[in-house]
């Protein structure tokens, strides 16, 4: 049975794109750099909210389906937390999610995040 011609094209362009997404992702997971949870981590990280001059919260976000917020007490944000748990004006950007140390001032709506390292449970 032939092959026809009209769906060669779209059959590489498919393949082309799946293996350009590969590439990419790896590419990205080489410059992520992974850590132990560890409660050092935290020692000496106690920052003020630069607007308002109040103590931060220490916690997690999760980003990925938005900003994600979590305590340090309550814990990293799951797997499944869903999107109605993102922080408001936070944008997703359909990459997996990842734990990151941060700082959040409720009452400024401000949020440090410490994108230097992925912290791995």
């Amino acid at each position: 049975m032939p092959i026809d011609g009209f769906l060669i094209l779209p059959v590489l362009v498919a393949i082309s794109a799946l293996v350009l997404l590969l590439w990419l992702m790896r590419r990205i997971r080489r410059k992520s750099r992974k850590v132990p949870d560890v409660p050092r981590l935290w020692e000496g990280r106690d920052f003020r909210c630069p607007q308002c001059g109040a103590p931060m919260d220490q916690g997690w976000v999760m980003l990925g389906k938005g900003a994600i917020w979590s305590s340090r007490e309550a814990g990293k944000p799951g797997t499944f937390a869903h999107i109605g748990l993102a922080l408001e004006n936070t944008i997703s950007m359909s990459l997996p999610p990842a734990a990151n140390m941060a700082w959040h001032c409720a009452s400024c709506r401000l949020l440090t995040l410490d994108h230097d390292k992925l912290v791995k449970g």
